[in-house]
Order: structure tokens, then C-alpha cells, then sequence
């Protein structure tokens, strides 16, 4: 897991720094902004939708880490017959240029209600279920929690010192603990390719379930 999470982590800080919407910098414009209407092509719409909600939070860790579900919406789409697949396909995702890219920073307003209607799921106000199942939870949380802490430990903020990296820390200590060995072995998993297979496939189901950070609150709530 750790290696995942290195590597998305590595190309989601070159991606939104490229933007020039890293904390303090002030995104960069074209004069002649393009009307600003979301494509139609969902892996296009959610590059877009990325991008918007991380220029208007101003890629404060927080706000990437809320916009990481419309990545995570697309490449389970994309990944539809293959979902071994999918962190792969989320790293393809974070490094693609926004299809507005000249427009971005003006489109970006008015994209954000249209990104809230077509995808209801990332609203902060629905109710998150989490898996019934312990492990089946606990690994679903630990791989959101993993992939998180590797964002917030990025130099997007303050390479792990943040109120938001500590808090994803304790969780995910939380968790590891409740995760020993013997219970991936009891459910027929003795190698790390197996476990790894595992997490990336409870990461590709995390959007369904709603708004990234409602999901680690309810972790949170879950792991005690």
C-alpha cells in the first residue's frame, strides 16, 4: 500500500503545482475564457471537476483530498472490467492536462454546480454507509486512509505536520492495528500481491459510498 500511495501522491503534488495552484500562488488565466460547460465524456468531466474544486480550495490539503473523488468516480468507470487496474488508472488520471486548461482558472465557478449535479454522490450532506463487514470496512478504510495520508504528506501543505495529516495518522495507526496479519490469512491472502489486489480494489469502491471526507469521518467513527 505504501508504494501506491507514494507514487499517486509524487504525481498529484507535479499536477497541481503545473496548474499554479499550490497554496499562495494565484491561478493564471486566459483573457478569453472559453464558455465553461463540463464535457460530456466522463473521464474528461472528471479531470475538470478535479481541477475546479482544487483551484477554488485553493489546493489546501483538505480540498485535494475532497476532489480525489471525481478521480476516483472516473477511473472506476474506466475500469469497469478491469479493476485491478484502477490505482494505475488514478494516477493516469491526476498527471492529464484539463481539457480547459487555458480556461481553467475563470471556468472554474461556474463548473463547480454543474460538477455538484451531475455527481449527487460527492455531496457532504448524504449519509455514508460503510461496508457491514468488519474486514471488508476496516480495509476499505485503512486504503482511503493510506492514500489520504500520502496526499497530506506531500509538499502541497506541510509534509505531513498539518492538523488534517495528524488526524489521517492516528486513523490509520488505528486501523493497521486492527489489521494483523492473521486476518488477511484467514480470509486466503498470504502474499503482499494478494493484500495489495485488496486494497486497490476496496480504494475503487470508496465512490459509490459518497464524499471522501465524510467516508474518513465515519472511518474514524467506525475504528473506535
Amino acid at each position: 500500500m505504501i508504494g501506491i500511495v507514494a507514487r499517486a501522491s509524487a504525481a498529484l503534488m507535479s499536477a497541481v503545482l503545473a496548474l499554479g495552484a499550490g497554496p499562495g500562488l494565484a491561478p493564471v488565466a486566459s483573457a478569453q475564457p472559453a464558455p465553461a460547460a463540463l464535457p460530456a465524456d466522463p473521464q474528461n468531466a472528471g479531470i475538470m471537476c478535479f481541477y475546479a474544486a482544487v483551484l477554488a480550495g485553493r489546493a489546501q490539503t483538505e480540498a485535494v483530498a475532497e476532489a480525489m473523488w471525481f478521480l476516483f468516480d472516473a477511473a472506476r468507470q474506466a475500469t469497469a472490467e478491469k479493476p485491478e487496474g484502477f490505482v494505475e488508472k488514478v494516477e493516469e488520471l491526476v498527471g492529464a492536462t484539463p481539457p480547459n486548461l487555458d480556461t481553467l482558472a475563470t471556468d472554474a465557478p461556474a463548473l463547480l454546480p454543474q460538477c455538484a449535479a451531475r455527481y449527487p454522490l460527492i455531496s457532504s450532506k448524504r449519509t455514508i454507509s460503510l461496508p457491514g463487514d468488519e474486514f471488508a470496512r476496516d480495509t476499505q478504510c485503512f486504503a482511503l486512509t493510506g492514500y489520504m495520508s500520502g496526499v497530506a504528506e506531500s509538499e502541497l501543505e506541510d509534509e505531513g505536520t498539518s492538523p488534517f495529516s495528524i488526524r489521517l495518522k492516528a486513523l490509520e495507526t488505528r486501523l493497521d492495528a486492527k489489521l494483523p496479519a492473521e486476518r488477511f490469512i484467514a480470509a486466503g491472502l498470504t502474499d503482499e500481491a494478494a493484500i495489495e489486489g485488496l486494497f486497490a480494489r476496496a480504494l475503487r469502491d470508496v465512490s459509490p459510498i459518497g464524499n471522501l471526507m465524510s467516508v474518513l469521518t465515519a472511518c474514524e467513527a467506525a475504528a473506535g
